[in-house]
């Protein structure tokens, strides 16, 4: 049996991952650019909801899952954790990058970059910091 496809309702790929995962996170905002595809590691989502907590700020995430090519195209790492579902970059409106690394500290991300407009964090097993500030 053949399907028929005007049976189905158009769909707008912009919808497709455009639903709540938690209170304050939709998961589009983890989706790679490029190919719209979403991974993301329990532990990293909890750890960003209680950031989002802490600060009572909303926490905008610059970069979530990366696919390689979208890795490659940005000079992303070689085995980034974006490309697991390991890590997101985020960022806020109102609170400084050096505030917001004080209680990304405190919530023990296994890996914390400090960059000049965002902070990378990730869920490693191994702790890990970093800064690039230029």
């Amino acid at each position: 049996m053949d399907l028929d496809l005007k049976e189905f309702p158009k769909m707008n790929m912009n919808d497709i991952n455009n639903f709540q995962i938690l209170k304050h996170f939709n998961l589009r905002e983890f989706q790679c650019p490029c190919c719209m595809r979403v991974i993301i590691h329990k532990s990293l989502l909890l750890k960003l909801s209680k950031l989002r907590q802490a600060i009572q700020e909303p926490l905008i995430i610059n970069s979530g899952y990366r696919c390689e090519k979208e890795n490659k195209a940005i000079g992303g790492t070689l085995h980034s954790y974006h490309m697991l579902g390991y890590a997101a970059d985020v960022t806020t409106k109102l609170m400084s990058i050096d505030d917001l690394l004080v209680f990304a500290e405190g919530l023990n991300f296994g890996g914390i970059g400090h960059y000049r407009t965002f902070l990378h964090l990730d869920v490693r097993e191994i702790k890990s910091r970093w800064e690039d500030l230029l």
